[in-house]
């Protein structure tokens, strides 16, 4: 059982802190800190269930209340965690450490992944969750059973010996509030009193409630989901981390592509509580889990399930033959059991859900050159005009730098951008105070880490893991228009660390927190500079000074090669006289070279010079003529004329003398709206083409304001709009079906809203809605109702999901209660064995006659109630 021991108005489950010490092993090599704040948000986060942040907002995390401490409160208040913790473990569970073993540790489960004898421990705490609230439940269910008005015990008993200023929260909260919340009040008044709570006492709080309301308010509750969250939400919110926590241990160290993940503790998502929690990583390009196939892990009152699982709107055909669980009662269960299982069913997850696992990226060609100017000084820029591919290139070499010099697969982190602005500071990039406004209205305070000093104690964490003779994996950051942010104001006294002979040996007090900062030799950074802004020659001095210098000039040499082409050159695609020879590869050449004209153009100008060339990205992946016409208009001219600051008399005298009018209206000095024809002859005649090859005059490009073909939404319907509700859903239904159809759907999504709820689909042109309940399975659907009036029965769905009891024998027979629905008929496919499925009906509104809308409607009562009876017993 939790035991609880309160410091400084916190209070701390000292027996999860004696398992995770118990299992995680901290490294002998690890540094000695009496200080750090991950350290100080880690012992809040996974040991602390109350504190002052919780008295304010209820269901906050404990360790928001650090946001407000200044940072030698943070420091005095982390010591005399670790004093007083290392002396209850000793006191308790008789162990020998000492407040120094505590803050190793605690620096060691800080680290992001967290170790994974830390996941471990996680895991075991949520099952363990799981279990309990399972044996609460049922000692509640056998009270009411047997009939005896005696209170349940265990489940009281715990309620009681929660600290008494969460239960005096709580009970503030439910006070003077009615229906389940007005139950819970009165539940938490007799819990508490000497007296205590018996089942007969709470079956009359919840019939006095009814009797004060219309509709039944305990409709989909039963009698511990009415009265659980008294328990559970004390633990709420250092389970949601525990959960966040593993989600993401998993999601970095399986190696899943492309992915992201989703929780749901034991009370969600409708706030009843049950013995069941889960969580799953699925691609990151799907709105939702249920669209995709997953990397699951589900905890169970009576087991554990993980693997490769299936979405709800995947199961469909032989959906169960994809599925791949393992189903665990075994106590032992580790997160690296968990992890194998998920690295075995890797390929697969990949495979059905269409991610191409990327191959290592290829060495680019300037890798050797940057990789020589890193070892040597930590951080280069890479310097040019615009459009040179200075971001491209720096993040092309920084994430195959990081796969070459990584063990296994590198992490997301790894690899961080900025992008610098005048109005960017050094509380954006190193710490800044955030204001925050309480209840009270008054403000709070909090220092929030910026990119630098994130990047650099995820490297430091990494650095710290790496073993005595082995490299550490690098961090890069991309610092992208790096001059065009006041450096010294960016970078403050932190500037000093970036030298390569300072890393880690000299270290520098922060101005808002107090820590003391340093940057890790594992970090590089690699800055871009666009010299159209400002020229090297004017770059800060200190940062010169840091900082070894790329030139990145313009290539047009390579803008050719990487099109498939008819013709051999830039010329040749303008001159050569053949129908074979595409318009856009004319545009392509004669693009490139106009610009080499004009890069030679701005070399020899004054005030210009090879600062402000153009870059060859300007003219690259283009797949129309249309398309260099666009990058004509609306990239390159704009920015010749950003360059001669609109005096227009000396942009055409110096750069476009030979364009004449079609491109620029020199009177009213405006760019103008030209077509493909205008700019391929402007262009020919400025690159000194004498005679072209004509282009073909079915060749049209769209102008300003010209039509493109896309279809306005109606604005007043709101679905297609995005708004997708089960309300925009039933006025979508007035535009698709006829009234009394309309009228008949909308029957049948009353008797939904009177058993449960209605959950709106996200299909945008074919609108749709489940009818959901508790009783049967909150996340999925009982029957699917579509714009067109289709109603489809999902017993498949249902059928065999860890989420619920259901059996298929139960749906064969409490989905009898539709048969008397011509057209209805649902029988197990008897050739495909237990891996079988459904023959699941699908229903047309308007075939169905008044006595048929009425049985549905019944039906779907009927199905509900046995449900709930299913699940009861």
């Amino acid at each position: 059982m939790p035991s609880t021991l309160e410091i400084e108005g916190y209070y701390f489950d000292t027996q999860e802190l004696k398992n995770a010490y118990h299992l995680v092993s901290v490294p002998s090599a690890m540094e000695e800190t009496d200080y750090s704040e991950a350290a100080l948000r880690g012992v809040l986060r996974y040991f602390a269930d109350w504190g002052p942040a919780r008295e304010e907002q209820l269901n906050d995390a404990v360790v928001d209340t650090t946001e407000t401490l200044t940072a030698e409160e943070k420091r005095a208040l982390y010591q005399t965690f670790t004093r007083r913790l290392s002396a209850s473990l000793n006191d308790q569970y008789r162990f020998d450490i000492d407040p120094t073993d505590l803050e190793r540790f605690f620096e060691h489960i800080g680290t992001d992944p967290v170790p994974e004898s830390f996941a471990t421990f996680l895991l075991q705490s949520i099952r363990q969750t799981s279990r309990r609230i399972h044996e609460y439940r049922q000692e509640l269910q056998d009270e009411i059973e047997e009939g005896e008005a005696s209170e349940p015990n265990s489940f009281c008993e715990a309620i009681r010996r929660l600290p008494s200023p969460y239960l005096k929260a709580k009970a503030n909260q439910y006070q003077g509030d009615d229906k389940i919340n007005g139950v819970r009040y009165r539940a938490l008044q007799s819990i508490t009193s000497d007296s205590g709570l018996t089942t007969d006492e709470l079956a009359t709080f919840i019939e006095e409630e009814n009797e004060k309301h219309e509709k039944n308010i305990a409709q989909g509750y039963r009698p511990f989901t009415t009265v659980g969250q008294l328990y559970y939400d004390y633990y709420k919110p250092r389970l949601n981390a525990y959960l966040r926590t593993l989600s993401n241990f998993f999601l970095e160290q399986s190696g899943a592509q492309e992915s992201t993940q989703h929780i749901v503790n034991h009370s969600e998502p409708r706030h009843k509580l049950d013995d069941f929690a889960w969580l799953a990583i699925f691609p990151a390009t799907h709105e939702s889990q249920t669209e995709a196939y997953q990397l699951y892990l589900g905890f169970h009152g009576d087991r554990l399930s993980y693997g490769l699982h299936v979405g709800d709107e995947k199961r469909d055909g032989e959906w169960k033959q994809q599925r791949d669980l393992e189903r665990i009662t075994d106590e032992a269960v580790t997160a690296g059991a968990v992890l194998s299982k998920f690295e075995s069913v890797l390929e697969s997850y990949h495979t059905l859900n269409g991610i191409t696992e990327p191959s290592r990226p290829e060495r680019p060609p300037i890798a050797g050159v940057v990789e020589r100017q890193l070892e040597s000084s930590k951080q280069v820029v890479f310097y040019g005009p615009p459009g040179t591919g200075k971001t491209f290139e720096a993040k092309r070499f920084a994430d195959w730098w990081v796969n070459e010099r990584t063990e296994g697969e590198p992490t997301q982190s790894q690899v961080r951008s900025v992008t610098f602005h005048p109005s960017f500071s050094y509380e954006d990039f190193i710490e800044g105070l955030t204001a925050d406004a309480t209840e009270s209205g008054s403000v709070s305070y909090r220092v929030e880490d910026g990119v630098l000093k994130k990047i650099a104690g995820d490297a430091s964490d990494a650095l710290q893991a790496t073993a005595d003779g082995e490299t550490p994996p690098p961090f890069v950051l991309i610092i992208d228009e790096i001059n065009r942010g006041n450096l010294a104001q960016i970078f403050g006294e932190v500037i000093t660390l970036l030298e390569a002979d300072k890393r880690e040996s000299f270290e520098t007090e922060l101005a808002h927190s107090g820590e003391t900062f340093t940057i890790p030799s594992n970090l590089y950074v690699i800055g871009t500079m666009n010299t159209a802004d400002q020229s090297i020659a004017l770059v800060d001095t200190a940062l010169r000074r840091r900082f070894r210098f790329i030139d990145f000039p313009p290539d047009l040499e390579l803008v050719f090669d990487e099109y498939d082409t008819v013709t051999t050159d830039p010329r040749s695609a303008v001159t050569e006289r053949s129908d074979a020879v595409p318009p856009r590869e004319r545009l392509l050449g004669v693009s490139i070279l106009a610009v080499r004209t004009l890069n030679d153009r701005i070399l020899a100008a004054p005030q210009l010079g090879k600062g402000k060339q153009l870059g060859h990205t300007y003219l690259l992946n283009h797949e129309s003529a249309s398309a260099f016409s666009d990058a004509w208009r609306y990239d390159i001219l704009p920015q010749l004329e950003e360059y001669y600051f609109g005096q227009f008399e000396r942009l055409r005298d110096e750069l476009l003398r030979e364009t004449g009018d079609r491109l620029v209206d020199w009177d009213t000095e405006r760019i103008r709206s030209f077509d493909v024809h205008e700019l391929y002859l402007a262009l020919c005649a400025l690159a000194g083409i004498d005679d072209p090859a004509p282009l073909p005059r079915s060749v049209t490009a769209e102008s300003d304001g010209g039509a493109t073909g896309t279809v306005q939404q109606d604005a007043e319907d709101p679905w297609a709009a995005g708004e997708r509700t089960p309300e925009t859903f039933r006025q979508r239904l007035t535009s698709t079906l006829d009234s009394e159809s309309a009228a008949q759907i909308n029957r049948v999504l009353d008797a939904g809203d009177e058993i449960g709820w209605l959950d709106a689909g996200r299909g945008k042109h074919n609108a749709s809605v489940m009818v959901k309940s508790d009783d049967v399975d909150p996340g999925v659907g009982i029957i699917k109702i579509d714009e067109k009036g289709e109603i489809g029965f999902r017993w498949n769905w249902l059928h065999n999901r860890d989420e619920n009891p259901l059996t298929r024998e139960f749906i064969e027979q409490a989905g009898r209660v539709f048969n008397d629905i011509d057209g209805y008929e649902h029988n197990w496919n008897p050739d495909a064995g237990d891996n079988g499925s459904f023959n699941e009906p699908t229903l047309a509104i308007d075939e169905l006659a008044e006595e048929a809308i009425t049985t549905l409607e019944e039906g779907i009562r009927s199905f509900a109630k046995e449900a709930r009876s299913f699940r009861d017993e």
